[in-house]
């Protein structure tokens, strides 16, 4: 965790801003979600066009968000406090990928549902929650990646940390259990669809943020995702 008070506070009310920020996002595209009828394939496109202009934006607010916690994180906790650049926004999320992500969760994925016969309304509501979960991901991938990026360039960071909820799903916690990502691995932040993980920098003499060292020793003891997973009492994530 954090060598401050002020930086674990920081750390907090960054993830909270992030997963206000991912329940607006659902909202969204809870609202968006009936343009598109199955019935109708010309609905789609449109629909599809939202999505992007959706997912584009909000990453972009997710990447403010986290770039300013990176900022205020910094000052008051690295060593010497000597760097005072401003951190670069991570960019815009890409459109084809965002493309691809709502066509497998939502078009893909509802008339699979539909063609293996589930009713109408069961595969409209499945298809809500993976596109939504999708979307997400993607939106808060905004701020993970100025994070990431960021520790790449700040000269008193040693790498990141990831930060996960009090109980989260067996890949997190497995992720988490690794401790510090330094810089030399060069590593990208993994999540899966609605996945409510963030990254904290780490700086000389910090500890692993939240069960970090709990999940480490449990990894010891398991061996494997599937009894690490087992041992948690959780199911396997959509990754």
């Amino acid at each position: 965790m954090a060598r401050t008070a002020e930086g674990k506070l920081l750390t907090d009310l960054h993830r909270r801003q992030q997963l206000a920020l991912r329940a607006s996002v659902v909202r969204d595209v809870m609202k968006l979600w009936p343009a598109w009828q199955p019935s109708r394939p010309d609905s789609y496109q449109a629909f599809e066009r939202a999505m992007v202009l959706l997912v584009q934006s909000r990453s972009v607010q997710s990447a403010a968000i986290s770039a300013r916690y990176y900022e205020l994180f910094r000052a008051v906790d690295a060593p010497g406090r000597k760097v005072v650049r401003t951190v670069a926004l991570a960019v815009a999320r890409d459109e084809a990928a965002i493309r691809a992500a709502v066509s497998s969760t939502a078009r893909a994925g509802v008339y699979a549902a539909l063609g293996a016969g589930q009713t109408y309304e069961a595969a409209m509501r499945n298809g809500f929650v993976r596109v939504a979960g999708a979307a997400s991901r993607e939106v808060l991938n905004g701020g993970r990646d100025t994070i990431v990026n960021e520790v790449q360039r700040d000269p008193t960071a040693q790498g990141w940390a990831r930060v996960t909820s009090g109980n989260p799903c067996g890949f997190c916690g497995m992720l988490a259990s690794r401790g510090p990502v330094y810089k030399e691995e060069s590593a990208s932040f993994e999540a899966h669809d609605h996945c409510s993980c963030d990254a904290e920098p780490v700086y000389e003499g910090s500890e692993w943020p939240g069960k970090g060292r709990e999940f480490q020793q449990l990894w010891k003891e398991t061996g494997s995702l599937n009894t690490f997973r087992q041992a948690l009492g959780k199911t396997p994530a959509a990754v």
